[in-house]
């Protein structure tokens, strides 16, 4: 751990819960929770849902983004794309938004964002219930997303070109062909998704 997270944790006198609440605070203003649904002809339904759960920092203060990384003991720093000197920390692991981070919320409650992190958790659990797999769990799961961000605007595709590319029908035999394509022409890539196929 860095000096600067090490001082910033003094601050907190040791104190855990005071150390979280501001954390949460944080959050509620510089983070974000985000559900890109992206095209992969590699899955059956033609797309890929991926939550990401971020927070976006000057890089001058990235000692505040480690902070993160410690309280959630997972997580990745990098440089935001661009010219503007952002840094971002990120958890697109389903594994980590699992165990980390819904159980943080869960705890410290957001104000500002709190409706979009709800729409964000039930997004994550029927993703855990395999939801997203099916056409109809998939539509659910998009109709929510698109909620997010001003009824999807902002977004690549509408939700009615997402729809209009899906199957007709979709058998079980065809969603765990599809899982097993991917694992064996693409061996990370199960684990870089957190195991969301």
């Amino acid at each position: 751990m860095s000096e600067t997270v090490e001082t910033l944790l003094k601050k907190f006198k040791g104190k855990r819960t005071n150390l979280h609440h501001y954390l949460a605070g944080f959050v509620d203003g510089e983070g974000s929770f985000s559900i890109a649904v992206i095209k992969h002809p590699m899955l059956r339904l033609g797309w890929m849902i991926n939550p990401c759960f971020q927070v976006y920092q000057h890089e001058k203060h990235r000692e505040i983004l480690e902070l993160c990384k410690f309280v959630f003991q997972t997580g990745t720093i990098y440089r935001k794309s661009g010219t503007h000197p952002v840094l971002n920390f990120s958890i697109d692991s389903f594994r980590g938004l699992t165990e980390k981070v819904i159980p943080f919320f869960d705890t410290y409650p957001l104000v500002v964002k709190a409706e979009t992190y709800k729409t964000f958790r039930s997004i994550v659990m029927a993703m855990t219930r395999k939801e997203h797999i099916t056409i109809d769990g998939f539509k659910r799961i998009v109709e929510l997303a698109y909620t997010t961000n001003q009824q999807g605007k902002g977004r690549k595709h509408t939700k009615e070109y997402i729809f209009s590319t899906l199957p007709a029908t979709l058998s079980t035999r065809d969603i765990q062909e599809s899982s097993e394509t991917i694992r064996r022409t693409h061996p990370t890539f199960e684990k870089k998704l957190g195991g969301m196929i």
